[in-house]
């Protein structure tokens, strides 16, 4: 098995933006694995691939079979004991991988940073999972995830390759619709969820050490642009039943818990927006 991470960067027709994922992926500070994965681009995807030569493993299917099918592709081949995901319209500072990777410990069911969210010509405008900084217990992530409408991106967070690929599902149970099986919407809070059934806690680095491009052609975006965000938070509510349906699940605080929870949650996230600033 290699001693290498390995960055898998999903993509589908953005020959415009994948070269910087793939860039950013190449740049950190420790040797990876970078892993392209390209469902059925009709663009000029091919080429930029080719101009990465043997720095990057190029794996292509001619037919487009869902978002959740291309990460799974990257997951199946990657070799290192840690996965990253980096979209292909977004990318990591170069010390990203090292971090996340040195806050393991064999208890840490995943670890994510804080993210920027900026706009294409690179203007920041927001920040992302501004949340209580270090090593936690995991269900209190889990009661996050359970009262926040919508989830946590994997693009800032690093899992184990073994917890990828046992818990990123083909589609979450129930789902149907525009955002159903394999369209990566639950299937990527379960990606979050699910790990905490098996490890007891994980970690969160308040630095935004992943830039998140904020554009039409988002997902959040396209739906809140065409009136169907209540169908996006509809179908992230069916992940949280399945999760709330297993064995040893966390259940969500209710009432005046649910509002202690999210203030406490919410100073602890004022904290690390303050040492982030130091």
């Amino acid at each position: 098995m290699s001693s290498r991470p390995s960055i898998i960067i999903p993509t589908f027709n953005r020959a415009n933006l994948v070269h910087r994922a793939i860039e950013s992926a190449l740049a950190q500070t420790i040797p990876c694995e970078v892993i392209l994965v390209d469902h059925g681009s009709t663009d000029a995807t091919p080429q930029v691939a080719a101009a990465f030569g043997e720095r990057i493993r190029y794996i292509r299917r001619e037919v487009d079979s869902g978002p959740i099918a291309c990460w799974r592709d990257g997951v199946d081949a990657a070799t290192g004991d840690f996965i990253h995901f980096t979209f292909d319209d977004d990318w990591i500072e170069p010390d990203f991988m090292s971090a996340c990777i040195g806050a393991f410990t064999p208890d840490v069911a995943f670890v994510y940073t804080q993210a920027a969210l900026r706009t294409p010509d690179l203007k920041t405008i927001g920040k992302v999972a501004k949340h209580p900084p270090g090593r936690h217990p995991v269900a209190r992530v889990v009661k996050h995830l359970l009262l926040t409408r919508l989830t946590l991106s994997p693009g800032c967070a690093v899992f184990r390759r073994l917890d990828a690929d046992k818990y990123l599902l083909p589609s979450v149970p129930g789902a149907d619709g525009r955002y159903g099986a394999n369209s990566g919407v639950g299937e990527d809070l379960l990606l979050f969820l699910l790990p905490t059934l098996d490890y007891s806690e994980y970690v969160h680095i308040p630095r935004p050490l992943a830039s998140f491009m904020a554009h039409p052609g988002s997902i959040t975006m396209d739906a809140m642009a065409s009136g169907r965000h209540e169908q996006l938070v509809e179908a992230y509510a069916k992940a949280r039943r399945h999760y709330l349906s297993l064995p040893g699940a966390v259940q969500a605080p209710a009432g005046a818990s649910a509002l202690l929870f999210k203030a406490t949650w919410a100073l602890g996230a004022a904290i690390a927006i303050g040492e982030a600033r130091k």
